[in-house]
């Protein structure tokens, strides 16, 4: 798995944002995160993570875009995403995510909005 493997499960990542598709969303993540996501009970990280970046969308309807890696190695990465307003106007500084490799393939470890 390549680091362009990890834009893509990135990319992906925000995209089910705007899809709102939150069982899809959390297949991207790691899996301590993804049973954060799924688990009903509200208040961890993950759900956190779907609340803004929901919000985000419904109110500017935000969206991300790869910009740049900020560090590359084996089994870790750190990406930057511009976002945009629906209007197309970049949305302040690019925002960084954290993807590690688990059983394989890259998943979210951390992600930002």
């Amino acid at each position: 798995m390549s680091i362009k493997d990890a834009i893509e499960v990135a990319q992906r990542h925000y995209d089910l944002l705007q899809q709102d598709d939150k069982a899809k969303w959390a297949q991207t993540l790691t899996e301590r995160n993804k049973q954060g996501a799924l688990n009903t009970a509200r208040g961890n990280s993950a759900d956190f993570w779907w609340e803004t970046g929901r919000r985000y969308w419904e109110k500017y309807g935000v969206y991300y875009k790869f910009d740049r890696v900020a560090k590359e190695e084996p089994e870790y990465c750190k990406l930057f995403f511009k976002r945009f307003n629906r209007d197309g106007s970049q949305r302040g500084m690019p925002v960084p995510i954290h993807l590690i490799k688990e059983n394989g393939e890259w998943k979210v470890e951390t992600g930002s909005y």
